[in-house]
């Protein structure tokens, strides 16, 4: 599972994997109820690295292991399926039961509009269940951050996961630090941060970084 796996981060990768990925599906067939917990874990790592470039394919797959479960597998899929649930994917999310539902969003709302660099921004909302049914919720957030170029990347973050009964509303906080770190430079300039719920991207909530 580890040596075939197309993104290998250890290891040089091999062309003919990126090329052909199904062909590492009957290892991760044959190995996601494996006894060891680190092949189990190399596993979600092989089926995330599939999704960069091939999401109909890792959702394909976890619906099948879904079908035949153990008691490891839900956790197998939640890893492995972690960067679609990220990028808003509507398969993955409705493997992990984040199905379509009816909210509305209040925010994000920022208690500042200029960051020094090495401070802190915190931004509120709110999450109201708007339909007849219970909600399950997958709340995500996304700084974009300015490049050197003057355009902007994203970069999403987990914040938290949810039921709502029928008009709940869930109150939403957190800080987020802009602390020099050795993955990340960071850039003065114009940077916003977006809601996602189930998905659904939010308005954006601008700030400088100054």
């Amino acid at each position: 599972s580890e040596g075939t796996r197309p993104y290998l981060p250890w290891s040089v990768r091999v062309p003919a994997l990126l090329e052909t990925p199904e062909v590492t599906v009957p290892i991760l067939d044959a190995l996601y109820r494996d006894p060891s917990d680190y092949v189990r874990r190399s596993v979600a790592n092989h089926l995330n690295d599939l999704s960069r470039d091939n999401p109909a394919l890792v959702v394909t797959t976890a619906k099948r292991w879904l079908d035949t479960p153990d008691e490891n597998t839900v956790r197998v899929v939640r890893h492995g399926l972690r960067t679609l649930i990220k990028r808003g994917d509507p398969g993955a999310l409705e493997l992990m039961g984040f199905s379509a539902t009816s909210v509305e969003v209040n925010g994000p709302k920022l208690d500042r509009d200029v960051v020094p660099l090495g401070g802190t921004v915190t931004f509120t909302a709110t999450v109201r269940n708007t339909g007849d049914e219970e909600a399950r919720l997958a709340v995500d957030y996304t700084v974009h951050h300015q490049k050197a170029n003057g355009g902007q990347t994203p970069k999403t973050f987990k914040l938290t996961t949810a039921t709502l009964a029928p008009g709940e509303t869930l109150e939403l906080r957190r800080e987020h630090s802009f602390r020099p770190i050795t993955t990340r430079r960071y850039h003065p300039g114009p940077h916003a941060i977006t809601l996602q719920v189930n998905g659904i991207i939010t308005d954006r909530a601008e700030f400088e970084l100054a």
